[in-house]
């Protein structure tokens, strides 16, 4: 009784579909599983469709030798790994659906042979639908891809976190305004220190990764979702320095790396950005600025921040230390710049997380209004 684009009622004693100025494909049955035991028994299914001419009232001469033609289709839809997705939507030209390969010949890229989404963000079409099945997804389920990084299908938050998510124990500082600056939709954003237990930018040692990220927000995700994201291996041994361009902080931070935390030291699902990240997630043409100065114009005279899709506008946390300095963080500040912040203050949070290499894509366009669903 219920299909996408047509009416269902009693039309002169006869219950149906009205389809009398229809034309299209209306999906009768969506996505709807067909098993089989084995490679050579099957079962026969049938599917019975009435179409059914009413007598009106009217006259109905002029509908004399018209003719109306029906076709019924059983169309098969692949399996398809949601990274292989992404993957496809690369065409080989650097840019194409705001997607870039980071091989060894992208200038000034990261050269690790992933798939990274950078541009302005109303033109980057990477939102995904991750903790609800509920349709307009809602704001506090949105997230985006970061990239195809290592095989696996790497997600931000696209809003900030607050104490529904993350809890209001150990590392919660309070709530705050939004201010100017702010892209989302929350009334308020609430605030957490990185490490005030110890001072410490030392990953393992913060209540903020094993209590508000790790226990409190997959708890709140429950287990259905939590199950499709990966017990990472984050790499936490960050930069000497702040002005340094994304390249120069990829290779600090992941290539030379010399510090991890994962599966061995404790639940590893979730963390934060990488500084290089979000430098990354801007386009190309800001990689040669260092992101330390991403509060200005890349090297056309643009501004970095209407160019980066992860700029949200407030201060927030990454997870990179700033190795020069052991009480330290690098932060992206509110009007676009990275730097380096005390653990002992508080900023925003947006979880990052990778899925596992076999979730599957479901449907979605990947726009904020068609986001990519997942199979659950």
């Amino acid at each position: 009784t219920s299909i996408e684009g047509l009416t269902y009622g009693t039309f002169n004693g006869v219950s149906g579909f009205d389809i009398t100025t229809k034309e299209g494909t209306f999906n009768i049955a969506n996505s709807y599983e067909i098993t089989s035991n084995s490679s050579t028994s099957y079962t026969i299914q049938e599917w019975n469709i009435t179409l059914t001419y009413l007598n009106l009232s009217t006259d109905q001469s002029t509908n004399f030798g018209n003719s109306m033609g029906v076709n019924v289709y059983i169309t098969k839809n692949e399996k398809v790994l949601l990274a292989d997705y992404v993957i496809s939507q690369y065409t080989g030209t650097q840019g194409d659906n705001s997607l870039y390969y980071h091989d060894s010949t992208l200038a000034n890229g990261a050269g690790d042979n992933s798939y990274r989404y950078a541009g302005a963000s109303e033109s980057v079409n990477n939102f995904v639908c991750f903790g609800s099945t509920a349709k307009p997804c809602p704001t506090d389920n949105l997230y985006r891809i970061i990239g195809v990084i290592d095989g696996k299908a790497k997600l931000i938050k696209y809003d900030y976190a607050n104490s529904n998510l993350l809890g209001t124990d150990v590392s919660y500082y309070g709530s705050t305004s939004t201010g100017s600056t702010y892209k989302g939709s929350l009334t308020k954003i609430d605030l957490y220190y990185w490490n005030k237990a110890n001072s410490s930018n030392n990953w393992s040692t913060t209540l903020l990764n094993k209590t508000n990220l790790n226990t409190n927000y997959l708890n709140n995700i429950g287990p259905t979702w939590s199950n499709l994201i990966e017990d990472a291996t984050w790499k936490v041994s960050g930069h000497s320095a702040v002005v340094v361009t994304p390249s120069e902080m990829y290779t600090a931070e992941i290539t030379n790396a010399t510090k991890t935390y994962g599966p061995g030291d404790g639940t590893s699902k979730i963390g934060l950005v990488y500084a290089s990240d979000y430098g990354f997630a801007a386009s190309p043409s800001a990689w040669t600025t260092t992101q330390y100065n991403y509060n200005g114009n890349d090297a056309n005279g643009t501004s970095i921040n209407t160019i980066n899709w992860m700029y949200m506008g407030h201060t927030e946390w990454t997870m990179t230390p700033t190795s020069s300095n052991s009480s330290s963080v690098f932060t992206l500040y509110y009007f676009g710049q990275v730097n380096s912040d005390s653990v002992l203050n508080a900023g925003c949070i947006r979880p990052v997380l990778y899925l596992k290499a076999s979730v599957l894509y479901a449907g979605g366009l990947g726009t904020k209004d068609s986001p990519i669903t997942l199979v659950v």
